[in-house]
């Protein structure tokens, strides 16, 4: 009989080992206490990792444009080759630009020749010129000055010609005046008379020419004040405005044959730079991605030749629920499965808009992936999708659910207590106790089928 009670013990501690975890102890029946195990709740993390797809796209990606167009001469990779910087990719014609090149050279030899002239005019305005004008309009001056003296004296003469012509009109008149009654008394013949009427008229012809020839003396000595007038203008304009004047006029040319002669240098510039484009090259280290050139095609600065995608480091794109954003950080680790290989990434970007489907997408970077994972591959990646810090936690096998009700049992003066409690998250080992539960509780962790609320316990 001792032996048929020591094998019914064996029978029972075998699926009770099975079914606790951490310091869990073999509950034994005995007709009246139940043998159980217990521990004290801790205090840790849980992490739920989340599996999400992603799509794989090249940090860095650039499109290969040329700097003009032209007729392609050669073509030197292919799309999947690599290639690194400073590579030809292809050749473009250049006797379009040679061409202009020269054109451009004749021009400035031209507009050289423009900016020399303009700098000798700036200089003739400075130096010898500016003095052959001053004496010019000083002998001007000079000359305006003796016209005014020579006015002034032939008014003096019409003033003397005036007085005599004057003087002889009263004589003539008077000797008119006398003939004309001894005529008429028949003192004197008619011829007597004549000759009187003949010298009044001549007396009174001359006093007419005289007093014209003053007014005429009048008007002369007018102009020739008003003459030495302007040139005393002019000799003051040259003196005080027209050295300023005729210096910002030199200069303004000589700025715009300069300016002028500028513009030619750029274009020739930058024609010089073309021909020196006429390789292009690969900016970056990558692979080829796309080519839309073919040897004697044409490449068009609006539209990409070469598309290049960096190898070095790749970008992964994922989305994940918008509830589970907030466990994640910029900085984060994750990791990608692409077959068997896994590849760590970190986070690089949170998405801020929730799409249609309340997911937001988040970026990470792969650094030094393998030349298989091409950009558009979908990946699987693994990141956090939730988070408990410093909580309390049990083991899984501690929780009892009862038409789902979460409960565990606590030991309490040799009593076993069914005590409710909030759960939350878990992962394979350990769920988070959100309430319900004091820590220094002695949470029992094994398991009978006698186990129930307010059954005597043992140790």
């Amino acid at each position: 009989m001792k032996n048929k009670f020591y094998m019914l013990i064996l029978i029972l501690i075998l699926p009770l080992a099975a079914c606790g975890k951490n310091k869990t102890v073999d509950a034994i029946a005995t007709p009246d206490k139940v043998l159980v195990g217990t521990i004290s709740p801790e205090r840790g993390d849980i992490i739920i990792t989340g599996e999400y797809i992603g799509s794989m796209q090249p940090v860095q990606q650039v499109a290969i444009l040329p700097r003009f167009p032209g007729e392609v001469i050669s073509v030197y990779f292919n799309v999947g080759d690599s290639v690194e910087v400073g590579d030809v990719l292809f050749t473009i014609d250049t006797a379009d630009i040679e061409t202009n090149i020269a054109a451009l050279e004749a021009q400035l030899a031209v507009q050289d020749a423009t900016v020399q002239a303009a700098q000798t005019g700036l200089s003739l305005v400075e130096g010898s010129a500016m003095q052959s004008q001053m004496l010019s309009a000083a002998g001007g001056v000079a000359q305006a000055e003796a016209g005014v003296k020579q006015a002034e004296h032939n008014l003096e003469q019409a003033v003397l010609g005036i007085e005599q012509a004057q003087m002889g009109y009263d004589l003539a008149a008077q000797a008119f005046a006398d003939t004309t009654l001894l005529f008429e008394a028949g003192v004197v013949a008619r011829s007597a008379f004549e000759q009187a009427e003949a010298g009044y008229s001549n007396a009174q012809a001359s006093l007419e020419r005289a007093n014209i020839g003053f007014s005429m003396s009048e008007i002369a000595l007018s102009q020739a004040k008003l003459g030495r007038e302007q040139a005393l203008e002019g000799q003051r304009i040259l003196l005080e405005e027209a050295p300023a004047e005729n210096r910002r006029r030199a200069q303004d040319g000589l700025a715009q044959a300069q300016a002028a002669r500028n513009i030619i240098l750029v274009n020739l510039e930058n024609a010089r730079d073309m021909l020196n484009d006429a390789n292009v090259t690969s900016p970056i280290n990558g692979v080829v991605e796309m080519r839309s050139v073919e040897p004697f095609g044409r490449a068009m600065p609006q539209s990409p030749s070469f598309l290049i995608s960096a190898q070095d480091s790749m970008t992964v794109s994922f989305r994940v629920p918008r509830n589970s954003v907030s466990f994640l950080k910029i900085g984060d680790a994750i990791s990608l499965h692409d077959g068997e290989a896994i590849l760590p990434g970190t986070i690089t970007e949170i998405g801020t808009m929730v799409d249609f489907g309340g997911l937001i997408t988040i970026s990470a970077s792969i650094p030094n992936p393998p030349a298989t994972l091409l950009s558009g591959t979908s990946v699987r990646v693994f990141a956090t999708a939730q988070t408990a810090n410093n909580t309390l936690i049990l083991p899984l096998g501690a929780i009892h659910h009862e038409r789902g009700v979460a409960k565990i049992y606590v030991a309490e003066n040799g009593i076993a207590r069914s005590v409710e409690v909030e759960t939350g998250i878990f992962d394979a080992e350990f769920i988070q106790i959100v309430n319900g539960l004091d820590e220094n509780a002695r949470v029992i962790n094994t398991w009978s089928a006698r186990l129930s609320d307010g059954i005597d316990i043992e140790f």
